[in-house]
């Protein structure tokens, strides 16, 4: 009988095979295969829970391997298979239904087993490894049960993994059944009174997929403006739910399985977090708020309070989707394909061109305070929008716009269109202006006095380009016509930032 696990090492799982060696000699017994503290504790874990669960701890030389030896191993989750090749190396278990187990779990010393995290991404590696059933701890069932095509056992006790091993004890854990169906954002666009350009605008963002940036005096409406985007995106495919349920299964997160309802992520950053919080880190090396926030929405509020370094670290997970940590000689890759969402004040008292309340910031302040905000991060930032005040009759009308669903059925139809396309939006980059985006040639001549009359730069003036492409898709237009243009211009706060 071969016992496997997996060692977690950030996003990567490595299949991990355990076997000991029980031999005559002085009694002690080493664990070899660079595991952590947590790993090496196990042998105090493991004696007392083998002989409070009946069985005989050997009292000679005994080593575990942990194979491949030059993969760092972490965790409480080796408990369960190291315990069961003592048992099994002792002769204590003689006979096995199968040739390959996969188990995991940790160990209490009176035999029993508790719940480790990462189950999700455990049993989906073993699947991968063709596997055709695993063990998990009975507090860990749901999790694991999520896997389709692989039988789930769930155990409570040290007795009971060897009774499913030997004799298969009990029933493998159901399947429980999601469906993929529309999950109520927390906001919906109906019960934002007024407002009409930002969520004219939110509406372009999501379609084309462009990063925003919201800019409003305190308390009007933008934290509202962007908790409702996730309901106006598209419900989860299969593929982006299984990616999602591993990272937070990964991260220890409690709200995994809200995924499997298709429901987006959305990420509330305060400026405040730490540089690892944010884009990852640590030792094991753990995903940071950019990861979690994988196919959903990242809002980061008061967007000039962050530091540099942690604006100047949203570069390149903005541009490429991945967040890249170097540790240790290893590079550690997590997906992070985010639908950015800024929100800030437009001066440091916050009223800047407000029409009710007086700005009291000098043009100095002003402008140190905009200078926060690299050129490089201001052009990764497609929208950027007026939030206003909102009149007090607006407010209390009570007349209703569209609703959030309304609104995803137009940008579901885009996302369609950009699929067939095989160009996302917000990737257009300067070669594709001559070949996949079809402009015709009077609004070429009108691009280019736009880009003259505003001065701005190659990159400015293909993101004004992508997101007249995505109002064009918006009316179902084929070619980009100078009325799509000339909204577009409007989205591009160039006196701002």
């Amino acid at each position: 009988m071969h016992l496997y696990c997996a060692a977690i090492d950030g996003f990567n799982l490595t299949l991990t095979h355990v076997e000991a060696d029980v031999a005559q000699g002085l009694p002690c017994c080493s664990i070899v295969g660079l595991g952590d503290v947590s790993i090496k504790e196990a042998r105090q874990r493991i004696r007392p829970a083998i002989k409070n669960s009946g069985y005989h701890y050997p009292l000679r030389r005994m080593v575990i391997n942990l194979s491949p030896a030059h993969i760092k191993k972490h965790g409480s989750l080796f408990d369960v298979p190291i315990a069961l090749s003592i048992l099994y190396a002792s002769g204590q278990v003689k006979t096995a239904r199968h040739t390959a187990v996969f188990c995991c779990g940790e160990l209490t010393l009176n035999g029993n087993i508790r719940r480790v995290p990462g189950v999700f991404a455990l049993v989906h590696c073993a699947k991968q490894h063709g596997f055709k059933q695993v063990i998990v701890p009975y507090d860990n069932r749901n999790e694991a049960a999520c896997i389709d095509g692989i039988n789930v056992y769930a155990a409570k006790t040290l007795r009971e993994v060897v009774a499913i091993i030997t004799q298969g004890g009990t029933k493998p854990v159901s399947l429980k059944k999601h469906t993929a169906h529309r999950v109520q954002a927390a906001i919906d666009m109906a019960d934002i009174r007024g407002h009409q350009v930002p969520k004219r605008a939110l509406e372009i963002a999501a379609a084309g997929r462009h990063h925003v940036c919201l800019v409003g005096p305190p308390g009007t409406g933008k934290t509202m403006l962007a908790k409702a985007i996730p309901g106006i995106m598209p419900p989860l495919d299969k593929e982006s739910i299984t990616e999602l349920c591993m990272i937070y299964s990964l991260a220890n997160k409690g709200n995994w399985s809200s995924f499997l309802h298709a429901a987006r992520p959305f990420r509330h950053v305060h400026h405040s977090v730490s540089t690892a919080t944010l884009l990852g880190g640590g030792m094991p090396v753990q995903c940071g708020e950019m990861s979690l926030a994988h196919k959903g929405v990242l809002f980061l509020d008061e967007f000039a309070e962050f530091n540099t370094k942690q604006l100047e670290g949203l570069r390149e997970p903005l541009q490429e989707g991945v967040v890249r940590l170097g540790r240790r000689g290893r590079m550690h890759v997590f997906p992070a394909q985010v639908q950015l969402i800024a929100a800030m004040n437009p001066c440091p008292c916050g009223y800047h061109g407000d029409r009710e309340k007086r700005c009291l910031c000098t043009p100095y302040q002003i402008k140190r305070f905009y200078k926060k905000i690299s050129g490089p991060i201001i052009d990764r930032i497609d929208i950027v929008i007026d939030v206003p005040r909102v009149d007090a009759h607006r407010i209390l009308n009570g007349v209703k716009d569209e609703t959030s669903l309304t609104i995803q059925k137009r940008v579901h139809n885009v996302w369609r269109m950009q699929k067939k396309r095989g160009l996302r939006n917000a990737e257009i980059e300067l070669k594709h202006l001559h070949t996949s985006i079809p402009i015709r040639t009077e609004t070429r001549q009108f691009a280019e006095q736009v880009q003259k009359k505003l001065a701005l730069s190659t990159r400015s003036y293909v993101s004004l380009i992508r997101i007249a492409r995505t109002i064009a898709d918006l009316d179902h237009a084929t070619y980009i016509e100078k009325s799509h243009l000339a909204e577009a211009v409007q989205y591009k706060k160039i006196s701002y930032i």
